[in-house]
């Protein structure tokens, strides 16, 4: 991917079909749910959830960029970081 942008709508419609987004997912991936939930990349699962996600803040410096927003009712914040000219996520945290 060549911006954060396109990271995002690429992982949204991953998630949004309960697919893996693994492949957009940063090795040292963390994803933080409610009640304390931690994951890792490989036990990050798609997840269908009931709406779609509507962005509120979007904040992007060359290396880093931060999106936060709501779904399903809840906060959701994306943390994504620029490697080697390739955008992966390497935060994900969602409230209840």
């Amino acid at each position: 991917m060549n911006t954060f942008e396109e990271l995002l709508a690429r992982w949204c419609d991953a998630e949004t079909r309960g697919d893996g987004a693994e492949s957009l997912l940063a090795a040292d991936f963390r994803g933080d749910g409610p009640d304390g939930l931690v994951l890792d990349r490989d036990h990050w699962p798609g997840r269908a959830p009931t709406g779609t996600f509507r962005w509120t803040h979007l904040r992007v410096t060359p290396s880093v960029g931060v999106a936060t927003g709501r779904r399903d009712g809840a906060g959701c914040t994306v943390v994504a970081a620029c490697r080697e000219g390739r955008w992966l996520i390497v935060n994900v945290q969602r409230g209840s």
